[in-house]
């Protein structure tokens, strides 16, 4: 017989444990990896200078020797002390330094310009300053784009598919009242982004740099300010990576696992943005990769359909100077509650600007094998694309980006209101890289690239196009006029020992040629070349004498950094379009738990209510 007392207990433990099964079901469905930043309130700073329908207004108020100062000096990239007025407001000191890799490095080489891209630190000099609440903020130069408009159409493009990007807008910048120029504003990712786009700062954000470059003979990129924190970086010019050794150094920036020990990832850990991040934490990047290499629990461990939405946009872009190039830099990994995202950064030499030599290999990128680096080389999107159903949701994304955005005339309005807002400040711009005739011949350039790339991307979908190697769709695209690395400056970088190699190859050619022709010529089994061989390279655009020439270089190297890739291809199979099948089967299973967990709660109500006591009766 059950006493009064004891029912009662009993009752609460049953509801407090439907009630704990129904909040872990509730958890479940607001997974924290699926926060709509949309319904986050935004802070302020977004609208204060991130306006997307406006040029904001910086003055940067200087003492005339620090100046010059960080103009001789910005290779150091050292901070220094201003004065800067945002539309109006002004803000006292404030930290600005020069900032960037080999586009800082390219400017510094240049005695025909100074127009670095900056960086400015809110609370350099007053602890807890900021913009708003924006710690940080990125002001970029637009080198190497005759558009201006590369990096932002790139950033809209990933917001159009829902990947969470920076906060960018352009801004008239002006020194001690002077004309400077008309930059590309961007929100530094860190604690302010990820609190902005997520809703708190949960979680671990990594930069992944390699300690060395990919391209001959340039200074060693300088790592992030570590855990938030400012730290002096040398530039070592005397001891350059070999070039054409593109898969060593990597130090883990291509997510491949190499073993256990976080020693070996050095080039995520040691660009830990977080204070808090701990070798804990470590560990988990670690165990992701692992599972990774195995293909196994990819869902536990990574934001699927966030990472596959990534790809759509960036092979879209043939973005190469990034995770799918084969430097392997320019994105955020994020990891939150074990989950990861990748997040873009770093644009201007999007729409084939880099490791690519012509507009036909730009237009016909293959969407199969999105990367100039091996795919076995780039797991997190090799791996995925194994998975049949994960590659059929890819393909509906492209599909979905193409017909949304390129199409239906999304696209062509931007660059048209976008010019409309800019063109004025690009026509007296007085640091400007190239010249305003320039500037809008290039716009129908850019215009056409979206409708042949968007054309191609379509035939690779309907088969009519191989989606593994490079199509033959006919394009008139001249990549050299929407600019590249190294064109937009004067002569002198591009002319010094520094940049070209020995003999004619490097006698006015893209240096970005070297690293297509360099992956080619890697997969000699032999000592000479194939016809299939020359043809590939041909097709770069290398004559015979150039072919010569780089073949004799590279049966200089030592054997060792001639070792012999192998390219994982995936392999094209039948499509089944249906390709939101994956997601949706989630969010039943979801549905399902949930609606499970009120039932089993009310039968527990109705059982209690229900229950007949016995009166207790007294002995007698």
């Amino acid at each position: 017989m059950i006493k009064e007392r004891s029912l009662a207990i009993i009752s609460v433990i049953s509801i407090f444990l439907v009630a704990m099964i129904l909040m872990v079901s509730m958890k479940n469905m607001t997974n924290s990896n699926d926060i709509d930043s949309a319904n986050i309130k935004q802070p302020d700073y977004v609208s204060k200078i991130f306006n997307k329908n406006k040029v904001s207004e910086i003055n940067i108020k200087i003492d005339e020797d620090q100046w010059n100062d960080l103009l001789q000096n910005a290779i150091k990239e050292e901070y220094y002390n201003c004065d800067i007025t945002i539309n109006g407001e002004t803000f006292s000191n404030v930290g600005i330094r020069a900032k960037g890799n080999s586009s800082l490095n390219m400017v510094a080489g240049d005695d025909t310009t100074d127009r670095y891209s900056f960086k400015i630190k809110f609370d350099k000099y007053i602890k807890g300053q900021d913009y708003y609440g924006l710690e940080k903020l990125a002001l970029n130069n637009n080198i190497g784009d005759t558009t201006n408009m590369k990096e932002y159409l790139s950033y809209e493009i990933f917001d159009e598919l829902g990947v969470a990007v920076p906060g960018f807008a352009y801004t008239n910048i002006k020194v001690n009242g002077q004309e400077w120029g008309l930059y590309l504003a961007v929100e530094v990712m860190e604690e302010s982004f990820i609190e902005r786009q997520f809703g708190s700062l949960e979680g671990n954000l990594y930069k992944p740099e390699t300690m060395e470059m990919g391209n001959m003979n340039r200074n060693m990129e300088r790592q992030p300010e570590k855990n938030n924190e400012d730290i002096e970086h040398k530039n070592d010019t005397k001891n350059p990576r070999s070039f054409g050794d593109f898969n060593r150094g990597n130090s883990g920036t291509n997510l491949v696992y190499t073993g256990d020990d976080i020693s070996n990832y050095s080039g995520i850990f040691h660009n830990s943005i977080f204070k808090t991040t701990n070798e804990d934490d470590y560990n988990i990047v670690v165990e992701m990769m692992k599972n990774l290499d195995a293909g196994t629990n990819l869902e536990e461990y990574l934001d699927v359909d966030e990472i596959l939405r990534y790809f759509v946009a960036n092979t879209f872009l043939v973005n190469l100077d990034s995770y799918a190039g084969n430097l392997k830099h320019n994105y955020y990994l994020y990891e939150r509650n074990g989950k990861f995202q990748i997040l873009p950064w770093d644009f201007n030499l999007s729409f084939g600007g880099h490791e690519i030599n012509n507009g036909s290999l730009a237009i016909n990128f293959p969407i199969d094998n999105p990367v100039t680096d091996t795919m076995e080389n780039s797991p997190l999107i090799s791996k995925l694309l194994e998975k049949q159903e994960y590659k059929e949701i890819y393909y509906q994304y492209l599909e979905d980006l193409t017909i949304n955005y390129i199409e239906s005339g999304k696209y062509k309005t931007s660059i048209s209101r976008v010019n409309e807002l800019i063109k004025d400040y690009i026509k007296s711009d007085p640091t400007a890289f190239y010249t305003y005739e320039e500037y809008q011949n290039s716009l129908p350039i850019l215009l056409q690239f979206g409708k042949d790339r968007a054309e191609s991307v379509m035939a690779q979908l309907k088969g009519q196009q191989p989606t593994t190697t490079y199509g033959d769709i006919k394009t008139n695209i001249d990549l050299s006029a929407l600019g590249s690395m190294g064109k937009g400056v004067g002569n002198n970088m591009m002319n010094s020992d520094k940049m070209t190699p020995p003999g004619n190859f490097g006698n006015g050619e893209n240096p970005d040629t070297m690293f297509k022709a360099m992956e080619i010529i890697k997969e000699l089994s032999g000592e000479e070349l194939t016809d299939e061989d020359r043809r590939q390279l041909a097709e770069l655009g290398l004559n015979s004498e150039q072919i010569e020439e780089l073949l004799k270089m590279i049966k200089q190297m030592p054997n060792n950094m001639r070792d012999k890739t192998n390219r994982n291809m995936s392999q094209q199979g039948n499509r089944n379009r249906n390709n939101m099948e994956y997601k949706n089967n989630i969010d039943t299973k979801k549905i399902i738990i949930f609606i499970a967990s009120i039932v089993a709660l009310i039968l527990s109500l109705i059982f209690i209510s229900s229950f007949k006591r016995k009166k207790y009766i007294r002995p007698l």
